[in-house]
Order: C-alpha cells, then structure tokens, then sequence
C-alpha cells in the first residue's frame, strides 16, 4: 500500500523529497543521448567482465575509515 505524503512525519517528507529530487535528476540525464550511451557503454563493460563480485566483507577491507 502506498503513503501519502502529507501522511509521512517531517523525516520521511524530507527522504521523499530527496528521493523525487534523485529521480528528477535521473529522468534528465537518461534522456541525454550521450550519458545514456556511456552508461551502456559501462554496463557492457561490466557484463563482459570476468571480476567476481566483492563481498561487503571484503569492500570495508580495502576501504579506508572516514577520518572523525
């Protein structure tokens, strides 16, 4: 069942705010001919890569901690 807007807390207004803004933004550049092919291009790329997928595990390994 889908919320209603005015029916979220000030929280999830905000989220679905930034979520409407992302799909905005992403609606625009899909329907730039040049992004949209070198997103495929990429995606070819990577569906033709014999790279395995790295585990969460193995990410957090090789990725520094923010500095506090």
């Amino acid at each position: 069942m889908a919320v209603r807007h005015e029916d979220l807390n000030p929280e999830g207004r905000d989220r679905q705010r930034s979520l409407d803004r992302s799909w905005a933004a992403a609606q625009v550049a899909l329907s730039d001919p040049e992004f949209r092919a070198r997103l495929q291009r990429s995606i070819d790329r990577l569906n033709r890569s014999d790279a395995r997928p790295m585990s969460g595990e193995e990410f957090l390994a090789q990725t520094e901690p923010l500095p506090e």
